[in-house]
């Protein structure tokens, strides 16, 4: 049941658009999370790397400044006499750390106090001096993680006022540091709770506006489901989808034109129920007329005035004919029967006595088990032609004990008519109430047809059990309906 429930929740396009729109606002939120630190990033790189390249041209002037300004000669030898006090000050004026080296890359003053046993590097590697040597400007910058962070390793050349190479400076410039990671964390958490924010709006106005964009389906698709030959009406929409007018438009065609068959098909069966009651009629009115053609054929050809016998022969004519005539009677008024079963006049009244009353015309075979007043509306005259219908029926069926019953449900009366008679075969019992079914010469066959109607009249219906050989009940379920 979950699984079903689930598989369709899942196959809805309410569902389908709510997850997408939510799909998509997630997936871009997470883009642009990305993205943005990506750009974070970069700006960050290109703020250090414009900061360190300013830093260096500023550097770069401090010390052509001491080397202009120094009594030593200007040599390779001489630079940590040179710069032995002066490293520190430009250390301090800029705020930034420097070290010299030789051209063959060893170690020869540092701004790092100590600098010594704890520098991190006395020598420049071999490959960095060679990548260094080769550049075209004779600079190079280096990206290297140390215990502090991140650092961008500055290289130059140094050079006297001749332009004669004396020695590297080398620039640790701190690129990323515990504060910068503190700082990209709050960026982060900040961007989140803004994005958690606005999923959580994201999540009430997908709802919503896929409620709002299935509306129009959920309406076509209640109309279709109350769809049926008998009664439709149009889908009339204030304001439909373009995507939805097209069907709209095929269904309300489709509705003019299932109207249009509904009259053709009443229309025709109008028709074909006439003709068949025609057919009917004429059938059951022509088995009385042939017996009186022939016995009036046959008392005008033998009669005789002269013979003693005659009066008598006459009394049995008239007689026949008579009969026959009873029989044409009951023949119309069956028919005329069947067309008025829908005028029925219902009124308030004690259904048990009506039962009871119609039982013990039959009393010598029929019982009622009828142990209260039940008070309902029906047609009196129609209930009781119902209960002397179905007796007579059992009677036919040879049986020799009628069983009435009678019990109040609370909503519905249920009657039951069982007897002990020969029951019904398989074969006709899917037909019996239908008219001009019978099974018995000299029957209408309208019977239970009629049956059948007075109690679909009444709001109620009737149901068949039976055993062949056994016997036959009829069970009859009428809505109760309490006093106006």
């Amino acid at each position: 049941m979950k699984n079903r429930l689930f598989k369709h929740i899942t196959n809805s396009l309410r569902y389908k658009i709510f997850i997408s729109m939510l799909g998509i606002l997630v997936l871009s939120s997470l883009i642009i999370i990305v993205i943005s630190v990506i750009q974070y990033k970069e700006e960050a790189k290109d703020y250090n790397l414009k900061r360190l390249a300013r830093k260096e041209r500023a550097l770069k002037e401090s010390v052509k400044l001491v080397l202009r300004r120094t009594t030593y000669p200007v040599t390779t030898k001489n630079l940590p006499l040179i710069f032995n006090e002066e490293i520190h000050h430009i250390a301090n004026v800029h705020n930034l750390n420097l070290e010299i080296y030789d051209l063959e890359g060893h170690l020869l003053t540092s701004s790092l106090l100590g600098f010594g046993k704890d520098t991190v590097m006395n020598i420049i590697p071999p490959q960095i001096l060679d990548s260094l040597y080769k550049s075209p400007d004779k600079n190079l910058k280096i990206y290297r993680k140390g215990l502090n962070g991140e650092y961008i390793s500055a290289y130059s050349i140094i050079t006297d006022s001749k332009f004669k190479p004396l020695g590297i400076l080398h620039i640790p410039y701190l690129s990323k540091s515990k504060f910068y990671e503190s700082e990209m964390k709050e960026f982060l958490k900040r961007l989140a709770q803004v994005y958690i924010f606005l999923i959580i709006i994201a999540i009430f106005a997908s709802f919503y506006l896929s409620k709002f964009i299935t509306k129009s389906h959920n309406i076509i698709g209640e109309q279709l489901k109350k769809t049926d030959i008998l009664s439709n009406q149009k889908i009339e929409l204030s304001r439909i989808p373009e995507e939805l007018k097209p069907l709209v438009d095929a269904y309300n065609e489709m509705v003019d034109k299932l109207d249009e068959s509904r009259k053709k098909l009443i229309q025709a069966e109008r028709e074909s129920a006439w003709k068949e009651m025609a057919k009917q009629v004429a059938h059951e009115i022509k088995n009385p007329l042939t017996p009186m053609r022939l016995s009036i054929e046959h008392f005008t050809a033998t009669y005789n005035p002269a013979d003693p016998a005659q009066k008598e022969k006459l009394q049995e004519f008239a007689d026949m004919l008579i009969e026959q005539i009873d029989i044409m009677d009951r023949i119309a008024r069956t028919f005329s029967d069947f067309t008025k079963i829908s005028d029925i006049k219902l009124q308030y009244d004690n259904l048990t006595d009506t039962i009871q009353k119609a039982v013990m015309l039959y009393g010598h075979i029929a019982s009622c088990d009828c142990p209260e007043d039940i008070y309902t509306y029906f047609d009196k005259t129609r209930i009781n032609q119902v209960m002397v219908n179905l007796i007579k029926n059992s009677i036919q069926a040879e049986a020799s004990k009628i069983q009435v019953r009678m019990s109040d449900l609370g909503y519905l009366i249920r009657i039951e008519v069982e007897d002990n008679g020969t029951g019904i075969d398989e074969e006709t019992i899917e037909h019996i109430f239908e008219p001009k079914f019978t099974t018995k010469s000299g029957g209408t066959g309208l019977g239970l047809a009629i049956v059948k109607r007075i109690i679909e009249s009444h709001g109620g219906n009737i149901q068949v059990e039976t055993h062949a050989g056994k016997g036959t009940k009829f069970t009859i379920f009428i809505p109760k309906k309490e006093r106006l």
